[in-house]
């Protein structure tokens, strides 16, 4: 039996998080031990946990005190490691960051560790998240070498080489970067649907304002501003449509004009920076092709 644990930060869950609970409980494997830290929820998340943790002895719940508003990034990070330092299984083979805003197949951890053993330089891996919508599932947009922050897999030997989770926003990027910087494979794969009932980002509110953000984190997280334009040049007619493009070259120049620090370690951002040359080189080779 593949040995895997999982930890999930949760805050003010208590619209979803039964439907997670019920979807671990469910699945062909277990996992031999889940942390899920509650983050100061002011609703009734605790006592949701608590009747599944009584019934469910390897369903464990840490409670921290509330900071008064939800954190991402570098708050979330934070979180778990307060969950990774209790875990008491020590010889886990994978590990599971999993939000609880979630639900999936009974055999989906079955299937992705299928994908680990056939694969053995896969180091980081998730299914696919998908809005539900009145008519059925609508994929996420995400790239299939990255896999998803809400549902994160990752090998130990993985997990080791790249030291953890960097505490910063955009966490969920430079540990799949940091890992293909050592060889290692990371797959989102498409067809292992995982149903995400909170759309990512959806905590913020407005429009403008979080892709403004967005654009600053990209400037800090080491983007080249050509690659940043271009990219949403494509995106222009996404939701939101026009402004939310707008919004996030904005605010890379803001980030520019400030000088603001650079989130990723220097290595990481040359790396990163290396990616999209290729991927403008092999974008603009396509197009000559087709003249």
């Amino acid at each position: 039996m593949v040995r895997y644990v999982i930890i999930s930060p949760v805050r003010n869950e208590e619209k979803f998080i039964g439907k997670t609970l019920h979807s671990v409980i469910n699945q062909t494997i277990r996992p031999v031990e889940w942390i899920i830290v509650n983050d100061g929820s002011t609703d009734h998340t605790e006592s949701i946990i608590d009747e599944y943790a009584c019934e469910y002895q390897w369903i464990k719940k840490i409670d921290l005190q509330d900071r008064g508003f939800y954190y991402p990034g570098k708050g979330v990070v934070a979180v778990f490691n307060v969950g990774y330092k209790q875990l008491t299984t020590n010889d886990w083979e994978y590990l599971v960051k999993l939000d609880c805003d979630l639900t999936f197949d009974q055999d989906y951890f079955e299937r992705v560790f299928k994908e680990f053993h056939q694969n053995p330089r896969l180091g980081i891996a998730s299914g696919c998240t998908y809005k539900p919508v009145k008519h059925g599932l609508i994929r996420e947009p995400i790239q299939e070498d990255h896999p998803v922050g809400p549902s994160k897999i990752y090998k130990r030997a993985c997990w080791e080489a790249i030291g953890g989770m960097l505490p910063v926003p955009g966490w969920d990027l430079a540990d799949l970067l940091s890992a293909q910087m050592k060889n290692w494979e990371t797959v989102c794969f498409y067809e292992l649907v995982v149903v995400h009932y909170r759309q990512t980002g959806s905590r913020r509110k407005g429009i403008f304002a979080p892709k403004f953000l967005q654009g600053r984190y990209t400037y800090r997280h080491g983007y080249s501003f050509m690659y940043t334009v271009l990219r949403e040049f494509f995106h222009l007619f996404r939701t939101p449509p026009i402004i939310g493009s707008i919004a996030i070259i904005l605010g890379y120049i803001k980030g520019y004009l400030l000088k603001e620090e650079y989130l990723f370690p220097e290595d990481i951002r040359d790396y990163l920076r290396a990616r999209h040359r290729k991927f403008l080189l092999k974008k603009i080779g396509l197009r000559n092709n087709t003249r």
